[in-house]
């Protein structure tokens, strides 16, 4: 795999557990380290990638999966976290639907969802969606006609009783324009055709972050009362499943999870890092990992 590779699982999954940019570039940059790596442009390029979902990670809710539009009645499931034993996790249910971005990531954790889409390498669009109240900036619903978007380029509406919306770009977009493609984000959940088929996980632990790409799975599971906690807890385990490439040299300092372990299957490389007290469950949740391909 490629530097950037692990620059951008590393922002992924950091972006989803600790949402303030700094706290995401310092642990890319210690990931980097770990690989050996000192590419400026690497980092630069990525966290461009990446800074329409950055900016726009605070005010942190409770989990959601929510509709789309302010008609659709909420889910049953609104405020219910990723299945603890089940991995993959189901998509989150919205999408853009929009032929001129591609969806490149989602993500689910219990406290947001978010999908990142790209167009033409040079521009982001992410949607979030969240639980609870919106912050008082947002708008009360839906906007329906671009008057109602003063900031075209982040856009923020209550979209029922528990549960917002968040919609970003990096594209200088005016709000007519915008309007459009709120007008296509829809309940379908995404499609991304991801190496992971399942994996055994292990009892105390819950799904933490999940993103999902064409050729790359991120996880992290954690006990319950450590979800969505920053720095991990050493009983957590972190795991990337992406093609084959050079294996992560070592940890850093003060890395609760220092013990890298990695195995090859396929035309992929499945990698776990955990605290050494947990390095032989570690081990076994390596081997219980099952592939689509």
């Amino acid at each position: 795999m490629t530097d950037l590779d692990e620059l951008r699982r590393a922002l992924r999954a950091q972006e989803s557990l600790a949402p303030d940019p700094d706290a995401v570039l310092a642990v890319a940059t210690r990931r980097i380290r770990r690989r050996r790596t000192t590419s400026v442009a690497a980092v630069t390029l990525t966290v461009a990638a990446l800074g329409a979902g950055a900016v726009g990670l605070l005010d942190r809710g409770t989990a959601v999966v929510p509709p789309a539009t302010l008609a659709s009645p909420p889910s049953a499931t609104v405020t219910q976290p990723p299945a603890a034993g089940k991995v993959p996790p189901a998509a989150p249910a919205i999408s853009l639907e929009d032929s001129s971005w591609d969806l490149t990531m989602w993500a689910v954790q219990p406290h947001i969802e978010t999908l990142h889409y790209a167009q033409n390498h040079s521009y982001a669009f992410t949607i979030e969606s969240r639980g609870g109240t919106a912050p008082h900036s947002a708008l009360a619903t839906k906007p329906s006609t671009a008057d109602r978007i003063p900031h075209p380029q982040s856009v923020m509406w209550q979209d029922g009783p528990d549960h917002w919306i968040r919609v970003t770009t990096t594209k200088p977009v005016t709000a007519p324009e915008m309007l459009a493609l709120l007008g296509k984000i829809h309940t379908t959940p995404p499609m991304i055709a991801s190496p992971l088929k399942s994996l055994q996980v292990p009892d105390g632990q819950q799904v933490g972050t999940f993103t999902s790409e064409p050729e790359t799975n991120t996880l992290v599971l954690c006990p319950p009362a450590e979800v969505g906690k920053t720095p991990l807890d050493p009983r957590c385990f972190s795991l990337t499943v992406s093609l084959t490439g050079r294996a992560a040299d070592g940890g850093y300092p003060q890395d609760p999870l220092p013990v890298h372990q990695h195995r090859t299957l396929g035309a992929y490389t499945i990698e776990i890092d955990s605290s050494p007290a947990h390095a032989k469950e570690a081990l076994t949740l390596l081997d219980s990992v099952q592939l689509n391909r």
